[in-house]
């Protein structure tokens, strides 16, 4: 008796939205990665991020389990424990699950990879390069331009080599 791949998503930053990858995109690699792994996807957050996290399910065609605003640090530790697979904004729950040595995509924006990154070798960051990043901003002053770089199709290229590599 097997369970599913589960993929864990947190696409909140309590930072603010210049580090937080667009809804829709999320949505759309969840959906991804439900075909391509045969998946059951959890999305994590804050009480104040259910919003988020609903908004996000209301845009995919799978059905996920939303754990935003309903667990503690502890359930939220255990939980993602279980997950085979994290993908996340630069977060606290990108930390976590860097500590707890899994499988991570993180979507990096405004802020530095190299300062606040995951550290884990298990972990990858996804950034769009543009001439203005990092610039720490809670908000971009421009138009967003290093989040609405990073693509579906690079964040789902990345975690389906994140699960490679970690099934070896």
């Amino acid at each position: 008796l097997g369970r599913r791949f589960l993929v864990g998503l947190h696409p909140g930053a309590s930072y603010g939205p210049a580090k937080r990858w667009l809804p829709e995109r999320f949505a759309n690699l969840a959906d991804r990665l439900v075909a391509a792994l045969q998946a059951d996807v959890l999305i994590f957050g804050s009480a104040d991020e259910k919003p988020l996290a609903e908004a996000i399910a209301q845009q995919m065609e799978h059905t996920p389990k939303i754990a935003a605003g309903g667990t503690t640090l502890r359930q939220l530790m255990a939980l993602l424990a279980r997950c085979d697979l994290v993908v996340t904004n630069d977060s606290g729950p990108m930390h976590l699950a860097a500590a707890l040595g899994l499988p991570l995509v993180a979507v990096f924006g405004s802020t530095n990879e190299h300062a606040t990154g995951p550290l884990s070798p298990r972990a990858r960051v996804v950034k769009h390069q543009v001439e203005c990043s990092p610039c720490g901003l809670r908000e971009c002053p421009i138009d967003f331009r290093c989040m609405t770089g990073v693509t579906v199709d690079h964040v789902h290229r990345t975690a389906l080599e994140v699960v490679k590599g970690a099934a070896t």
